[in-house]
């Protein structure tokens, strides 16, 4: 089935979310998208690694999800986008591991932000 919507501008709909037409109700399933997977091997140096992680998935304007686990996920449109972001990683590759996963992807709250 097919809907328009029309929502308040900055609204975010997210999996569970229910929607009420009147006559109906609506659940909101957010389909699997593929992220870039990015945890740190050692733990010793995990946090020099993901200070250099924020700042140049940062510059990027990606949001990000970070996991209870430490790894941080953020969305990718195609595969190419891992090699952009191996070079980009250049400094901090050995130190990484890098996966392409299908997950639902919910953003971190306040992490979206973006100004100058």
């Amino acid at each position: 089935m097919e809907i328009g919507l029309s929502l308040e501008a900055g609204t975010i709909l997210h999996t569970g979310d229910v929607l009420s037409n009147g006559t109906g109700l609506i659940l909101v399933n957010q389909l699997p998208e593929k992220v870039l997977h990015v945890k740190a091997k050692n733990d010793n140096e995990s946090l020099s690694v993901y200070v250099q992680l924020g700042h140049i998935i940062g510059n990027r304007h990606r949001p990000i999800s970070i996991s209870t686990d430490g790894s941080v996920m953020f969305p990718i449109h195609d595969d190419s986008e891992v090699e952009l972001f191996t070079k980009l990683f250049h400094e901090i590759i050995d130190h990484i591991t890098l996966t392409i996963q299908e997950h639902v992807f919910v953003a971190n709250q306040g992490m979206n932000v973006h100004e100058h």
